[in-house]
């Protein structure tokens, strides 16, 4: 009788710390799950927030580049002589510069070659502005160089949901 109550005693023990070793392993497992979840979410998010940053420099960038690409044609139509044409030339071509850089970034970390092509077309059409032959063509031109940055952003938001 007391050999019963000697296994059911080590039986029940067995089976306690076979439970308590079940619960630490399934809680792990859990945990580490739930880790890494946690961790790709946080790249997710930061990934996120780096994308919102760099289309936003870009589609500024683009912005004041067409800005001093227009001052840039105006100056030269003005008096191609003057100090302020190559003031404006010369801030253009700084302008150009910036707008170029945050496209190469904008190539760095789109997840679609359409947003970057459509980054590029932005910048390729400002970057032809200061070359119309009279205002019309000049509005016309800023007009498309703006309506291609517009296409960019509409783009780029979706890459950012």
């Amino acid at each position: 009788m007391m050999c019963c109550s000697i296994v059911d005693g080590v039986l029940s023990a067995l089976i306690a710390v076979l439970g308590t070793l079940l619960g630490v392993g399934m809680t792990y497992l859990f945990q580490r799950r739930t880790a890494a979840r946690d961790q790709a979410f946080a790249a997710q998010q930061q990934l996120r927030s780096e994308r919102m940053t760099v289309y936003s420099d870009f589609a500024g960038a683009v912005t004041e580049f067409r800005r001093g690409q227009q001052d840039r044609w105006h100056r030269k139509n003005e008096d191609r002589t003057s100090s302020a044409c190559l003031q404006a030339r010369t801030e253009a071509y700084r302008l150009r510069g910036v707008a170029l850089h945050a496209l190469f970034r904008v190539q760095l970390i789109a997840s679609s070659a359409t947003v970057i092509e459509a980054a590029r077309h932005a910048y390729e059409l400002t970057n032809e502005t200061h070359k119309a032959d009279d205002r019309a063509e000049l509005s016309a031109l800023g007009a498309q160089a703006r309506d291609a940055l517009e296409h960019f952003v509409k783009l780029a938001s979706s890459d950012v949901r």
